[in-house]
């Protein structure tokens, strides 16, 4: 399992554009509120993504999955330590409450882009406690701790919010 990279080449802009058409043409139109096509999809809900991974023949992470992959295997607190977290991501403090391009940040230790803040991402796992689908990353719009690998949120997979996108694995 390996989640996708988001690198900096002009391939990544061109997939980002691509997958917002893609979803533009199974919704009927661009949900996403930032509408920017190098930012993050967003206000898609986990059925849409669900549907995208179906037709090109990927899939969501698990939780557990993605945290793995957020915190590059380890167990800190954030995966950069003590440094600086307004270089590994965009959260409350430094994103003036918008989404931002992917890939501006420093990636983790396994070379991934935006595993901490700018939108949560929707993963494959349910709680049945809160009977809900589980979200990971934190966003934009939240306090660095949410930026946290093990801090998870979730949400009734039919809900669409300006700060929820997604990612893909590649099998």
């Amino acid at each position: 399992m390996e989640l996708q990279k988001y690198a900096l080449t002009s391939f990544l802009w061109i997939a980002l554009k691509l997958l917002k058409n893609f979803m533009k043409k199974i919704i009927g139109k661009n949900l996403s509120f930032f509408k920017d096509n190098q930012r993050p999809v967003e206000k898609v809900n986990w059925f849409e993504a669900m549907e995208y991974y179906r037709r090109i023949g990927k899939r969501l992470a698990t939780e557990w999955e993605w945290e793995w992959a957020a915190g590059s295997g380890m167990t800190l607190k954030f995966y950069w330590g003590k440094g600086e977290p307004k270089l590994y991501g965009w959260f409350k403090k430094n994103s003036e409450k918008t989404t931002h391009p992917v890939g501006q940040k420093k990636h983790n230790f396994y070379g991934l882009f935006d595993m901490a803040g700018n939108v949560w991402e929707w993963t494959d796992s349910h709680r049945d406690a809160t009977g809900g689908k589980v979200l990971r990353g934190g966003s934009w719009r939240n306090s660095m701790n949410a930026m946290q690998p093990s801090k998870w949120i979730t949400s009734l997979p039919i809900y669409r919010f300006h700060y929820v996108g997604f990612r893909c694995v590649k099998i």
